[in-house]
């Protein structure tokens, strides 16, 4: 085998890592389900594994960043140029945040829930790979009716009570708001018919770039926040808390 070793070490250690420096060297076949319903398989080489993130990227125009928009599955078969040896790994992706691949035209992703199977001389392995930590995904919303109704009800109440019912200092009210539009823009993307218009009328920024300053803010504190009931957003929709978890992230420093 070509990559023995890096074979040797898959087998021992079970790592994302390890198998990322195998797709990093073998060629990597993705099989996706195409927009017709089909499977489609299309080779693709990785960017990177930092963070013990599996992670690639594809331009916007491409067919292939429609179809994992679409159905976020994938499935990766990587054999040894040389050897009996066959890595696959499979699972779903998620879209990250990157502004210089945005400047690009470019979509990175990653992988999560994801598992590998090796066959390694005819043996036969298979293990689940933990999601990478620190990688900054976006909110996330499930897709609740209780979790809908209740972010439009938050939402509604901040066009009602104005700014001073958030908070007396500016700054934690533009925050707050920063966060706000961020779960109001993941919700409208769940729900595309839901009125999310009092955000815009409600919001305290002076100009468009200073919303997207505190959005992106926002974004870096509560980035990867999970809403699976309706009690999460008491939590994340509170300025003390989001003041704190400024204080504590040494931005403000």
């Amino acid at each position: 085998m070509k990559y023995a070793e890096l074979w040797e070490t898959l087998r021992k250690e079970k790592t994302a890592e390890a198998a990322a420096a195998l797709l990093g060297r073998c060629p990597v076949t993705a099989a996706v389900i195409g927009l017709d319903g089909r499977p489609e398989a299309r080779p693709i080489g990785l960017r990177s594994a930092e963070g013990g993130a599996i992670t690639f990227e594809l331009p916007r125009s491409a067919r292939f960043y429609a179809e994992l928009s679409r159905k976020p599955l994938i499935s990766l078969s990587a054999p040894d140029p040389d050897g009996d040896a066959l890595l696959r790994v499979g699972g779903k992706i998620c879209f990250s945040d990157d502004e210089e691949a945005d400047r690009r035209g470019v979509s990175v992703f990653f992988l999560t829930e994801a598992s590998a199977e090796v066959s390694i001389g005819g043996e036969e392995l298979s293990f689940p790979l933990p999601d990478p930590t620190g990688v900054l995904r976006g909110v996330t919303i499930r897709k609740k009716t209780e979790l809908r109704d209740r972010l439009a009800k938050i939402l509604i109440r901040r066009e009602e009570e104005g700014a001073a019912a958030v908070s007396e200092d500016p700054f934690t009210v533009k925050l707050y708001d920063g966060a706000l539009f961020l779960f109001a823009e993941t919700a409208k993307a769940m729900w595309p018919r839901m009125d999310i218009q009092p955000m815009e009328r409600a919001a305290v920024y002076g100009t468009w770039d200073e919303r997207e300053k505190f959005v992106a803010l926002a974004k870096r504190l509560i980035g990867n926040a999970v809403v699976d009931k309706p009690e999460d957003f008491t939590y994340w929709l509170n300025p003390e808390t989001l003041a704190e978890l400024y204080r504590q992230s040494g931005l403000s420093e």
